[in-house]
């Protein structure tokens, strides 16, 4: 307890003649300790991109993606990609393309196409 009181005495008395500066000091410690340290979430699932949905319909058209790991296009469960465009060039080519995805549905179409929110491959 004693080492507690001397050590409080002695950062009191070299650092508390200029308030600011001791407040200055914490809020820049603050500051680089709360942007170092910043993780991304973790993608949600494994996915495959099998191909674009070629089907002449109102809801076809787009990437297909399956969380299944078949990779034959069309088959099993299969969704839709609303945001294509925005994936790359990458994505587009030489399926399939094994990934890991982050995802949410997209509530702006009735079609239960989903908009990939992050994307890498596997």
């Amino acid at each position: 307890m004693q080492r507690f009181y001397l050590a409080w005495c002695h950062l009191k008395k070299h650092n508390m003649k200029n308030p600011l500066q001791l407040i200055g000091f914490i809020l820049v410690l603050l500051f680089f300790a709360g942007t170092s340290c910043k993780k991304e979430p973790p993608y949600m699932n494994d996915g495959i991109i099998t191909g674009f949905d070629m089907r002449a319909c109102v809801c076809c058209g787009g990437l297909m993606i399956t969380f299944t790991g078949d990779k034959t296009p069309y088959a099993g469960d299969f969704k839709l990609i609303s945001n294509e465009t925005d994936l790359g060039q990458e994505y587009k080519e030489n399926f399939p393309v094994y990934v890991k995805v982050a995802w949410k549905d997209d509530t702006t179409n009735i079609c239960k196409h989903i908009i990939i929110t992050r994307i890498a491959r596997r």
